[in-house]
């Protein structure tokens, strides 16, 4: 008799961050993007949040989920000290999610919270942030620990995520314009003031408000989106000088500077490990 084959629609491999923290009232994180999922969930007060090109508002119960190579960024909304729990992770295995926002009934909170309380129990962990091994004897507790966590994610993204419309304020709205006209002159070598024409707004106007939104400048960012579109196509077997020329980079030279700042590293090195990791099949 042959059995019925079940496959699991999350499987989470890797655990990076778990972390609950209360931010003071004017907090705020300049944001990042790195290559594997980030779940965000509100338990107090209220946070504001840039995902990729969207701005939201949570408060209690609400979550975010982004998604590997996001854009995203935290600060605290309305005087408010926001209370978060925050799980970082990685996945072979992850039914399609097409909304950012969710709204989490209060048992799964509570199974939330109640996680985020073993961790340090089941973990050990650096700067009270990063997961850095699993504790003696703690394998079982480890797995069950997981199946939770993949159990509440699987709830919250069958549940079609929670229908929040991104900040509709002038500001947000012309943030969205400025990281989309970024994104379709990914391969050109866009000016600040080019960038101001095509937004119709002045440079000046461009640098404050994706600032406000983004926290980092908005030319580093541009050259970020680049750099992150190089590893893509260095993966793919591209050399530097196609990649660099595919990226509006007209000196190679100055591409790898960029690629080094950015990923710590040179693009020959990254290709090379990239290629030795995948031959290893590690």
């Amino acid at each position: 008799m042959k059995g019925c084959s079940i496959k699991k629609l999350i499987n989470v491999t890797s655990l990076f961050t778990i972390y609950e923290k209360t931010f003071v009232d004017d907090y705020y994180f300049n944001g990042e993007s790195h290559d594997f999922w980030e779940f965000v969930c509100v338990i107090d007060g209220i946070l504001g949040v840039t995902a990729g090109t969207d701005v939201f508002v949570l408060e209690h119960g609400q979550a975010v989920l982004h998604k590997p190579m996001e854009f995203h960024r935290l600060w605290s909304e309305k005087k408010t000290n926001p209370h978060i729990i925050v799980f970082s992770f990685a996945v072979d295995r992850m039914p399609a999610v097409k909304e950012k926002l969710f709204r989490l009934t209060e048992k799964e909170l509570e199974t939330i919270q109640q996680l985020s309380l073993q961790t340090d129990q089941i973990f050990d962990r650096k700067k009270e942030i990063i997961i850095q091994s699993v504790r003696s004897d703690m394998e079982y507790e480890t797995h069950i620990f997981i199946d939770t966590f993949e159990r509440v994610l699987l709830q919250m993204i069958k549940e079609n995520g929670e229908t929040i419309l991104p900040v509709s304020s002038t500001s947000a709205k012309h943030y969205k314009r400025i990281v989309t006209e970024l994104e379709k002159a990914i391969g050109e070598n866009l000016t600040l003031p080019q960038l101001a024409r095509r937004c119709n707004m002045s440079p000046s106007s461009v640098k404050k408000i994706f600032t406000k939104y983004a926290g980092t400048g908005v030319m580093s960012y541009y050259n970020e989106l680049k750099i992150k579109r190089a590893v893509q196509l260095l993966k793919e077997g591209k050399n530097i000088g196609q990649t660099a020329s595919l990226l509006g980079f007209s000196d190679q030279n100055y591409f790898s500077t960029v690629f080094k700042r950015i990923m710590k590293k040179s693009p020959s090195m990254y290709q090379k490990q990239w290629k030795s990791f995948h031959h290893n099949g590690v």
